[in-house]
């Protein structure tokens, strides 16, 4: 073996690097379902590298003797490829009877070109045809698909596109880069030299972007954890400090409005029908709770039977409607868990937040408000009295 062909390994071996670097990747992320597209990507850097490393080291006729076996590699790689990106950008899996019958066309016009009729040129075509057709299965759907906001998220998405339509195109690269006939070497040729260092480039730009999108999501995932209640998974309290922070931040979302609710004679349930029903009809609230309100709105449990709602773009009045709605519904709401004679209510207070700085004034005016519900007989509003 010469020092070209050292050379030659080089590229292949740096990609099988960097899917492990993916798959190390996923074993940190393997309790999240979304991580499995990973696997699928590694697959995509490990099997083509295998077929490329082998290749480097075989002559004109090796490489016809070996063209299936190595197209087989090819084929399945950037299947696997394919279909970690259609995952990755939530399109849902490929069609692998689609691939098969890309890849059962392409071994067809291999086998013609390496058993009956050898003819290297044209098989550089079947096999960089069929691979980006493969590509090409879920890019068609990426196309047409809403482009992500986020922009990270948006640049691996023209990435894949990018390189769908690189793999199309290596067709005429080998048409202008290698005779049809002549005495050339393939693996000691230019255009192996530049599918190499293509290849290479493409996979350390992806695993870029995907291990900084990965990095991200486990951020995130550990962020959110963080700032959520693990019961009823509503924000916590300093969840919904930092949120509502970014919210009141928005001058466009206001005016805004604090509620503050407290489940009436909680302790009767826990007492009467044990912690473990209590915990239902926290839940149970915490979905009632979710339904009633708009999506840009807040709803944070701050502890024990105590909730809290930001609502934005509303004035005290609308806010009280709001609020009212939410008591009849969780009055009139059927729970199995609890006894027949018994119900839940709710005692609520409710400020308006004028800025940032007095959210927490108007948290402390609206406890105080649902504090006096409670002491006038529970199941109650009571709003902060207009200015």
């Amino acid at each position: 073996m010469n020092a070209h062909q050292y050379f030659s390994l080089t590229a292949p071996a740096g990609v099988i690097a960097l899917g492990m670097v993916l798959v190390a990747c996923w074993w940190v992320q393997r309790r999240s379902r979304s991580a499995r597209f990973l696997l699928w990507v590694a697959a995509g850097y490990v099997l083509p590298s295998l077929a490329m490393g082998l290749q480097s080291l075989m002559s004109n006729a090796q490489l016809s003797q070996w063209s299936l076996f190595t197209a087989v590699l090819y084929l399945a790689g950037l299947w696997c490829l394919a279909q970690g990106m259609a995952l990755r950008a939530g399109i849902g899996s490929i069609s692998w009877q689609a691939g098969a019958l890309i890849s059962a066309a392409t071994l067809a016009g291999l086998y013609y070109h390496s058993r009956m009729h050898d003819d290297l040129w044209a098989r550089m075509q079947w096999l960089n045809l069929g691979v980006g057709a493969l590509l090409l299965l879920p890019a068609r759907r990426l196309w047409r698909a809403r482009l992500p906001a986020d922009r990270l998220e948006r640049l691996l998405h023209w990435s894949f596109l990018g390189l769908a339509a690189y793999h199309v195109l290596r067709a005429a690269t080998a048409a202008l880069l290698v005779p049809a006939h002549g005495p050339i070497v393939l693996t000691h040729s230019g255009y192996w030299l530049a599918m190499l260092a293509g290849s290479l480039l493409f996979a350390i730009w992806f695993s870029v972007l995907l291990l900084a999108c990965s990095m991200r999501t486990v951020y995130m995932s550990m962020r959110d954890e963080r700032n959520r209640d693990p019961l009823t998974r509503l924000l916590n309290r300093r969840g919904f400090e930092e949120a509502a922070d970014a919210l009141l931040g928005n001058g466009r979302s206001g005016p805004w409005v604090a509620v503050v609710g407290d489940i009436d004679h909680f302790k009767r349930v826990n007492d009467r029908c044990g912690h473990a029903c209590g915990d239902q009809v926290l839940q149970a609230v915490s979905e009632l709770l979710m339904q009633q309100v708009r999506e840009q709105d807040l709803v944070a449990r701050f502890g024990g039977e105590e909730f809290v709602l930001l609502l934005g773009r509303v004035q005290l009045p609308e806010a009280e409607k709001v609020v009212q709605r939410i008591r009849e519904q969780l009055r009139a709401m059927p729970l199995a868990m609890l006894p027949p004679d018994m119900r839940i209510t709710m005692s609520f207070g409710i400020a308006a937040v004028q800025t940032r700085q007095s959210l927490r004034a108007s948290l402390d005016e609206a406890d105080v408000l649902s504090y006096a519900a409670k002491q006038a007989g529970r199941d109650r509003i009571h709003l902060q009295a207009f200015a």
